[in-house]
């Protein structure tokens, strides 16, 4: 899990929805990398951590610059329009208008 939000604020987000921290096999927040998104580079930290290339890595974005990170990172891409207009997240992959509409079919690209 990637965020460029600081480790409290990811902590507690996650905590609040159900899912807390230490249920993830990696959390990478703001405080782990120098730059942030549109830099890739806390893509490639979390794919790092997980031990996986960043080939196989899918990230659920919902904004312009975690999209430009995503695919600077070599990474597949399914976008949410909650923030931006589903206009404006063109890059990614594929584009739904909320995470309930994401398939499995999007995340493995089939």
């Amino acid at each position: 899990m990637g965020s460029s939000a600081d480790r409290i604020k990811v902590d507690a987000n996650l905590r609040k929805i159900g899912l807390p921290p230490e249920s993830w096999q990696a959390v990478v927040t703001a405080e782990d990398v120098e730059r942030r998104k549109p830099d890739p580079s806390l893509f490639l930290k979390a794919a790092e951590r997980l031990g996986i290339s960043p080939a196989d890595c899918v990230v659920v974005e919902d904004a312009v610059n975690g999209i430009a990170a995503a695919k600077a990172a070599g990474m597949r891409c399914v976008a949410v329009a909650t923030t931006f207009l589903a206009e404006r997240l063109t890059q990614a992959d594929q584009v739904r208008p909320s995470i309930a509409e994401v398939t499995l079919a999007d995340l493995l690209g089939d």
